[in-house]
């Protein structure tokens, strides 16, 4: 752990985000500050695992971490650019949820690979995924909870978009605390993600295929 995970695991924002600044300022390549971000989060994820952290603790944590992402973003961008879009991913929490922290590496990690990122936030009912689904045109949307009693709303959310005629547009990745032991099947998702670093390599690898396909036709 360095400076910037060390500010994000103990939810101090002034802390993480002077050490990023100071990082950048000495030259450090901006992937590895989104790597000790991560770190940091992991950090969190393992205190709210043993009893430390509460899920107070959780959003702060992400809230941090966001804002650690905004200063480095700007670098990565300035060093690496964009180029072509390698995709779209939309991302959610689903309803009865406000678990944030998996889907905020996601985001980022996401982002700093030149995918189009649609967050829609926390708590976000079926209908919601269905409208942003047909209106952004994703080829992945990932879902996330932590409470086990949301569980059920990733089936739900699916089975949504079938009723919509739009789940075949898409694959359909679920994470969260919950859900790593579960069976993709029994959610109707294509994947559940063991963390957020799984469940990103796999959505690029959807994307990617996905797009040699369309240049293949």
């Amino acid at each position: 752990m360095g400076k910037v995970s060390d500010g994000i695991a103990a939810l101090d924002a002034a802390a993480a985000c002077a050490a990023v600044r100071a990082d950048l300022e000495r030259g450090r390549d901006p992937m590895e500050l989104i790597d000790e971000a991560r770190v940091g989060l992991q950090e969190v994820g393992e205190r709210f695992d043993a009893g430390e952290y509460f899920l107070i603790e959780l959003i702060r944590a992400s809230q941090v971490f966001q804002e650690t992402a905004d200063l480095i973003n700007p670098k990565l961008t300035e060093l690496y650019g964009r180029g072509e879009s390698r995709g779209k991913v939309l991302i959610g929490t689903v309803a009865g949820d406000i678990h944030d922290l998996g889907k905020s590496i996601v985001k980022v990690l996401l982002d700093c690979r030149g995918v189009e990122i649609m967050d829609l936030g926390v708590d976000v009912a079926p209908p919601a995924f269905v409208a942003a689904v047909r209106d952004f045109g994703p080829g992945v949307v990932g879902m996330s909870a932590l409470l086990t009693a949301a569980i059920p709303q990733f089936r739900t959310t699916v089975e949504a978009l079938e009723a919509a005629g739009l789940r075949d547009t898409v694959k359909i990745i679920v994470g969260g605390g919950t859900v790593i032991d579960l069976d993709a099947a029994m959610l109707k998702a294509d994947h559940v993600a063991s963390d957020a670093n799984a469940g990103v390599d796999v959505m690029l690898a959807w994307l990617d295929e996905a797009g040699g396909a369309s240049a293949a036709n």
